[in-house]
C-alpha cells in the first residue's frame, strides 16, 4: 500500500487542531502559566542571549507573557515575519510593536534582522540562542507537524548553512541554537508521520513536562 505521509499529516492536523481549539480558555491560561515557568527555568533560556520567539495566534500556547519576561530579563527578542515562502526574524523592543500580518498573525516591523544583529557582534565568539516554535502535533520522539507551509523547516535548514558558512568561517562566531516547541499535552500523540525534510525540535515543552533527547 502506498504510504502518503502528507495525507496522514493533514488528517492528524485537522483532528488535533479541533482538540486544541476545544480546550477551555481558563484551562489554557493555567497551562500557559505552567509552560512559562518550565521554559524560564531551563538553562537553555537562562543562558540565552537571544530568543527567537513566535507571536501566538488563536489557540496556540500564548507567548505574550513569555516575550515580556524575556525582554525584562534583558534578552534580545526577535519575532518572525513572512515574506512570500520565506520568513525572517526581526528584533522587537516591546510586544506592542507587533501588528497584524500574514494570515492575521502578529508580526514585527522590519527593523534589525537576526542575521544583521549577529554580524554587528563580531567580537562575540559564541552566541547562545533559544528558539520557541509553534506547531500542531508532536510525539514523544519530538516529530512535529506544523501548519503545512514548511516555514520552520526551511528556516532551520537555511540557518544551519548560514551559521556554518557565514558565521563560523567568515566571522569566527559560533551560534549555539536550542529549539523548543511549545504545545499543550493534548497536541502530543502516539506517532507522527515524518518526511525527510522534517526537522525535529530539540525539545517539546507542554504543561505536563518536557520531551527531549
Amino acid at each position: 500500500m502506498f504510504y502518503d505521509a502528507g495525507k496522514q499529516k493533514k488528517e492528524i492536523r485537522k483532528k488535533v487542531l479541533e482538540l486544541r481549539d476545544a480546550v477551555p480558555v481558563s484551562d489554557r491560561e493555567q497551562y500557559d502559566t505552567r509552560i512559562k515557568t518550565i521554559v524560564t527555568d531551563r538553562n537553555e533560556y537562562r543562558e540565552a542571549q537571544v530568543i527567537l520567539a513566535y507571536a501566538s495566534y488563536l489557540s496556540e500556547v500564548d507567548t505574550g507573557a513569555l516575550i515580556r519576561q524575556a525582554l525584562a530579563d534583558g534578552k534580545c527578542v526577535f519575532v518572525p515575519k513572512v515574506s512570500g515562502d520565506e520568513m525572517e526574524f526581526w528584533q522587537i523592543e516591546t510586544p506592542e510593536a507587533l501588528k497584524e500580518g500574514y494570515r492575521g498573525i502578529p508580526e514585527p516591523e522590519e527593523s534589525i534582522s537576526f542575521p544583521e544583529w549577529v554580524e554587528k557582534r563580531k567580537e562575540a565568539l559564541v552566541i547562545k540562542v533559544m528558539m520557541w516554535m509553534p506547531g500542531v502535533v508532536f510525539d514523544a520522539e519530538r516529530h512535529r507537524i506544523g501548519y503545512g507551509k514548511g516555514f520552520y523547516d526551511r528556516y532551520l535548514k537555511h540557518f544551519c548553512n548560514w551559521e556554518k558558512t557565514i558565521c563560523r568561517r567568515h566571522t569566527g562566531t559560533e551560534i549555539r541554537l536550542k529549539t523548543a516547541a511549545l504545545a499543550y499535552q493534548c497536541q502530543v500523540t502516539a506517532h507522527v508521520p515524518c518526511e525527510t525534510h522534517d526537522i525535529r525540535p530539540d525539545m517539546v515543552i507542554t504543561e505536563q513536562g518536557i520531551y527531549c533527547e
